[in-house]
């Protein structure tokens, strides 16, 4: 009987000391609020695959990855799939400055979070970082950093989690 209890304990801290929003863990919901006042939650897009961005506008790979999202995001956008991103500039205007020298205006809300409350939630220990979100709300993949070659493993990903 001492080991039942022993193992039921272990188990306990064991739930409580898991790592929460780790690859297949359901996402939080969060809500947060755009630059210019709207509402935006994650449950709002459930039945969406959903590719959450981390950045900032001092972020060097953020440079690149910015464009690529944008560009996917039209690419998909009537695929069920959409990008939301969420910016940690303590600055709006260095987020606003940053988004107008797009190429292409980003067509996916944008959640400005000076106070980085939404990375902490997300356990964000890097920028850019992407956590892809299916259609039931659970992590399938996520990156830190960004390079050219995860390009076309980030597209793969979606493209995989759109077919399911």
């Amino acid at each position: 009987m001492k080991w039942l209890l022993f193992a039921l304990c272990l188990g306990l801290v064991a739930m409580t000391n898991a790592p929460k929003n780790e690859v297949n863990t359901p996402a939080l919901d969060f809500t947060g609020k755009t630059a210019d006042g709207k509402t935006v939650s994650l449950k709002d897009y459930k039945g969406k695959v959903v590719l959450l961005d981390f950045w900032a506008s001092w972020c060097v790979p953020c440079k690149d990855e910015f464009p690529f999202l944008v560009k996917l995001q039209k690419k998909l956008q009537n695929k069920n799939f959409t990008v939301l991103a969420v910016n940690v500039d303590v600055e709006l205007e260095k987020m606003q400055n940053f988004v107008a020298k797009q190429e292409a205006a980003p067509t996916f809300p944008i959640i400005f979070d000076a106070q980085g409350a939404l990375p902490r939630l997300y356990d964000v220990d890097g920028m850019p970082t992407t956590v892809l979100i299916d259609q039931d709300g659970v992590i399938r993949y996520r990156h830190t950093g960004f390079t050219e070659k995860e390009k076309k493993q980030i597209v793969d990903e979606v493209i995989t989690l759109l077919k399911n």
